[in-house]
């Protein structure tokens, strides 16, 4: 159970009367309500009022099998929202050049759990705007119209003195006095009343409304007022652990990304797991693979490319890379210094790089047609790829084992694809293997220079070129390191992810 299942327990429980115990010396909610029968009654008689014929029902007696499954207390009601609270919309003037400035909250105002004035706009409001829609302290402030279902009727308490309206996307709703404004918010967001208001939503055109009949017909359950407060208390002080949880798991989350970084950056610089001095250096290994590629040039097979890159560490330790013909010391483009038996290259001399290349709405499917085709970080799921559309025509086919990178928009997204073929888009390369060289070492070289390949993005989109990639220079051990590096930093970073899914 994660944090937020927890809350939701804990809300679920309260309105059950299983939270706090019950106290016998308690007035009954029963009292309660006659006593805002009678009030209400005394108003119609003077003419204050008119009766209201929408009233919710407030369900007492037999009504209540209607509600059996809440299982409430004996000294607890079952009541519309109707009777307990007066629903008001909001206003919807944008603008005045003339009247008095005052603060009208959005839906911009509402964060998860609270109500912002940080960020708040001003608008001219005449003094009869403000008395009308101005909100009290203890006033609920509802999501009328949101693009979001999950956000529509949800409740926020105003605990403020200042003058604040609000606008037309939102209801306000003032509570009686004989109901804790702050347990009617949290017994409305309870999993019985959310899955009642969810059924009450209307969407048109993309956005989803309640309105306040439909709102006033919610029903929840009402304790006797100083439980409702018992209540209250019980669960801010529960959530105030919560979050203490959080923002510790936030904090380990921070650390435990911090000592990946640290890993990578360890193994790529040879000080993560030990040198054997038995094991064929990196020199020979890159000399092998650039004889077999020369053997291949002369057979035919391949054409030489005119910037292969050759980097050569002299007896003096600098390095020199002949590239074109031409070779030049790049002893200021070398990061950091690695081991005797390690080399260093340009990912375009021993890789090969495939761009991406949309494809147009009739060139594929949902249906599993062709093969899987992968447009962004979105398809990219901590345990591979996310499929959910296919093609039968693709056109830039990456194949098992290339390594998938995300160039457009989110920038440096990586998996190494064991999907088989697929089909990426433009926001996606991908580096594939030419020279028998470790694919998940490469991934963690990446990997360890991701912020130096974000900072290459460029544009309103961000987006990396072909050139921010091949022209990387990679540190390049001996085979069988490359190999006991990648498995160690395996193990260690799944000891590190168990670590947080310890904790809830």
């Amino acid at each position: 159970m994660n944090t937020k299942q927890l809350r939701q327990k804990i809300l679920d429980l309260a309105i059950r009367g299983k939270l706090v115990p019950q106290d016998s010396a308690d007035e009954p909610a029963s009292a309660l309500l006659e006593r805002v029968r009678a009030e209400k009654e005394r108003l119609v008689k003077e003419g204050k009022i008119k009766r209201n014929k929408k009233d919710s029902a407030i369900m007492s007696g037999d009504d209540k099998l209607h509600y059996r499954q809440l299982d409430i207390p004996d000294t607890w009601e079952l009541v519309g929202l109707g009777n307990v609270c007066e629903l008001t919309n909001g206003i919807s003037k944008r603008k005045a050049d003339s009247g008095i400035p005052t603060i009208v909250l959005r839906l911009a105002d509402l964060e998860e759990e609270k109500i912002s004035l940080m960020s708040t706009r001003a608008i001219n409001l005449t003094e009869r705007e403000i008395a009308q829609y101005r909100l009290e302290k203890g006033d609920l402030l509802f999501i009328r119209v949101n693009g979001s279902k999950s956000n529509v009727g949800k409740p926020y308490t105003f605990d403020s003195d200042a003058t604040v309206a609000y606008c037309d996307h939102l209801m306000r709703g003032r509570v009686l006095k004989i109901v804790d404004c702050n347990y009617l918010r949290l017994a409305l967001r309870s999993t019985q009343c959310r899955t009642t208001i969810d059924k009450l939503i209307v969407t048109t055109a993309g956005q989803n409304t309640i309105n306040q009949g439909s709102l006033c017909s919610i029903v929840f359950p009402l304790p006797p007022l100083a439980e409702q407060h018992r209540i209250v208390t019980a669960i801010e002080s529960i959530f105030a652990v919560i979050d203490e949880i959080e923002r510790n798991k936030a904090d380990l989350q921070a650390a435990v990304s911090a000592a990946k970084q640290k890993i990578l950056a360890l193994a790529i610089r040879g000080k993560f797991v030990p040198q054997d001095p038995n094991d064929e250096p990196a020199s020979v290994l890159l000399e092998r693979i650039r004889a077999e590629r020369e053997a291949l040039i002369r057979a035919g097979k391949i054409k030489r490319d005119k910037d292969d890159s050759i980097i050569v560490r002299s007896d003096d330790n600098s390095y020199n890379e002949n590239k074109g013909g031409k070779t030049v010391c790049i002893d200021e483009q070398i990061p950091f210094d690695v081991p005797e038996s390690w080399e260093w290259y340009r990912l375009s001399d021993l890789w090969d790089l495939l761009s991406g290349r949309d494809l147009t709405p009739s060139e594929y499917t949902d249906s599993e047609q062709g093969i899987p085709y992968i447009t962004g970080a979105s398809n990219f799921a901590d345990n591979g790829l996310i499929i959910n559309r296919w093609t039968a025509s693709p056109k830039i086919i990456a194949q098992n084992d290339d390594l998938l990178i995300t160039c457009k928009g989110t920038v440096g997204t990586m998996r190494i694809n064991k999907q088989g073929e697929v089909h990426i888009a433009r926001q996606i390369m991908a580096v594939r293997n030419r020279a028998g060289l470790n694919i998940e070492f490469l991934q963690i070289v990446m990997a360890s220079f991701i912020q130096h390949i974000t900072s290459a993005a460029k544009g309103i989109i961000p987006g990396i070129s072909r050139d921010d990639l091949l022209e990387m220079l990679i540190p390049c051990p001996p085979l069988a390191e490359q190999r006991q590096i990648t498995e160690k930093v395996e193990a260690a970073f799944e000891q590190l992810d168990n670590i947080i899914e310890c904790i809830v």
